[in-house]
């Protein structure tokens, strides 16, 4: 499919704008980014995050990086809570457009149909309901920025965007070692570690200077249901904990050592750059204690890159994922064996079959990999 970008952007702008609106107008539908404005911008009058935010911590649980701060203190000012909801829609929108633009790139420079930008991030449920839901759109932005100057063999700006992504949300993190792997040389490796680092500071430094301790205290180790991970929701330790009572320090070292042993084998696989990112993403939300819907906006632009995945077991996998999260306040999600459950469950075994073929396919179907690299053509200046 011949997509013109403007016509890329103009269409995500259209759905973005369905979901904002939904949230605007209904602003008694749950949403994070509800939560946090009344759980900490209220009851402190809009103070600054990890400083005045960490004596509600305890109740409340503050869980979020500094981006996610920034976006919550700038949007705090706003006179309502619907002017609120507008400000920060408006902040987040340039990550809606900046992960498109570089999906764009990606497909335009490296010939792949740039059609499945539409249909497997666009338009797809989980972006309808989900691109604003919580902060999770601004890391996968900064995981496909980095993405694409990784496929450039630019190291510096890699880091970077790995870095802006890690200050996002934590999960761009567990890609770091792929990204070192795919590296040419040990300096690349190390300008790429540095700029990530510079990428991860400048967002957290005003926070750290006002309040280290604070913002050391509530970014690593957050309290309440969250403490150590073993926050049960929507996975398959849900249902091991239903009939077997398992001690959280237990899944927490179950699920640590499976996500590294994931990274581990994942890293120094035959795999394309492309594929281990899903991969490793992929396995940490099936391992993962807690797999609520938004985690999803990790996977969609990924799917969007890789031609491996067919459509339909896509559309089913990502449509039992929106459902959960529709259903959630209409149902008793605790319920076991219930309708939620069924859902989350029909959705983590399409992930795992759509894993399982993923890794089954050759080499030679997987794009960016060596062997297709070396067989093409230097990509062409795309307008």
């Amino acid at each position: 499919m011949h997509l013109r970008l403007r016509d890329a952007l103009a269409l995500t702008t259209v759905t973005y704008l369905l979901c904002v609106s939904a949230k605007i107008l209904y602003p008694q539908s749950y949403t994070d980014i509800l939560f946090v404005y009344y759980a900490f911008v209220v009851p402190t009058n809009n103070g600054i995050p990890y400083h005045d935010y960490s004596v509600f911590t305890a109740s409340a649980g503050y869980v979020y990086s500094a981006i996610p701060s920034i976006l919550i203190w700038v949007s705090g000012h706003a006179p309502n809570v619907e002017s609120f909801l507008a400000t920060m829609a408006f902040l987040t929108y340039f990550f809606v457009i900046g992960i498109v633009y570089f999906l764009y790139r990606i497909c335009a420079e490296f010939q792949i149909d740039r059609g499945r930008i539409i249909a497997f991030f666009a338009v797809t449920p989980s972006f309808l309901v989900l691109s604003f839901y919580s902060w999770d759109i601004t890391a996968a932005c900064c995981v496909v920025a980095a993405l694409y100057y990784a496929l450039k063999k630019k190291a510096r700006l890699t880091g970077f965007w790995l870095g802006l992504g890690f200050a996002a949300k934590a999960f761009p993190l567990l890609l770091l070692p792929v990204f070192l792997k795919e590296a040419r040389t040990w300096s690349d490796r190390f300008e790429m570690l540095s700029t990530a680092a510079l990428g991860v500071i400048l967002p957290s430094l005003p926070f750290m200077i006002i309040d280290f301790h604070g913002w050391f205290f509530t970014a690593l180790y957050p309290s309440g249901g969250t403490r150590w991970g073993v926050y049960l929701e929507n996975s398959i330790w849900l249902v091991v904990s239903y009939y077997q009572t398992v001690p959280g320090w237990l899944i927490a070292a179950a699920t640590w050592s499976l996500i590294l042993l994931a990274i581990l084998h994942v890293t120094y696989s035959r795999y394309s750059l492309i594929m281990k990112l899903w991969l490793i993403e992929a396995a940490t939300i099936l391992i993962f204690p807690s797999y609520p819907p938004q985690f999803n906006v990790w996977l969609i632009p990924l799917f969007a890159l890789n031609p491996v995945f067919p459509l339909i077991p896509f559309l089913a996998f990502d449509f039992l994922n929106t459902a959960i999260i529709l259903s959630w306040f209409t149902v008793d999600p605790s319920q076991a064996w219930g309708p939620v459950w069924d859902m989350f469950l029909a959705r983590i075994v399409i992930l795992v079959l759509l894993l399982i073929w993923a890794a089954r396919r050759s080499i030679k179907d997987q794009p960016f990999s060596l062997h297709n690299l070396m067989s093409r053509e230097p990509p062409p200046h795309v307008e």
